[in-house]
């Protein structure tokens, strides 16, 4: 409502959509590789035995930074996947591909989670476009590879560093 009860206000207010479960799951990744990558010491990282090291890597402060980091991606990626969705499935394909592209050149800041976010969404909207259309499109069918190959690079990088 308005200053005056009696006119309804004009404003329309507009919830962020709920991200679908492969940008959820892709999130779910991202935390465990932040964390792995950030507190984990095991001896592919040159550690002599495996253990969790807290204080080593910024502590209460790192964890923060990398969960906002993870958390932000998520809502950004929920609301890019939610509006390609709208969109007839080629475009959907496209979007897929650009997703996953940016998952792809994110991996040089795979300690911040945001890769396995972005290859979350693109896997989700390729089979999205492959349910609609009933065949992968072209751009889907290179998503949806490189989004496996950017997830496996992003887990690969938090055990070994």
């Amino acid at each position: 409502m308005s200053v005056n009860s009696t006119v309804p206000s004009t404003a329309a207010r507009r919830a962020v959509p709920a991200p679908d479960g492969f940008t959820a799951a892709g999130a779910v990744v991202a935390l465990g590789c932040t964390l792995t990558g950030n507190y984990v010491q095991n001896p592919w990282k040159g550690d002599p035995v495996w253990g969790v090291d807290f204080f080593g890597n910024g502590g209460w402060a790192a964890l923060g930074v990398t969960t906002a980091f993870v958390a932000g991606t998520l809502v950004l990626v929920g609301v890019a996947t939610d509006r390609a969705r709208a969109v007839p499935p080629e475009r959907t394909s496209v979007r897929a591909l650009v997703l996953a592209g940016l998952g792809g050149a994110a991996i040089a800041v795979f300690y911040l989670g945001i890769p396995s976010v972005l290859a979350g969404g693109a896997a989700g909207l390729a089979l999205d476009a492959r349910r609609r259309l009933g065949r992968f499109p072209g751009p889907a069918a290179v998503a949806l590879p490189l989004a496996v190959l950017t997830v496996a690079s992003a887990v690969y990088l938090a055990f070994t560093g």
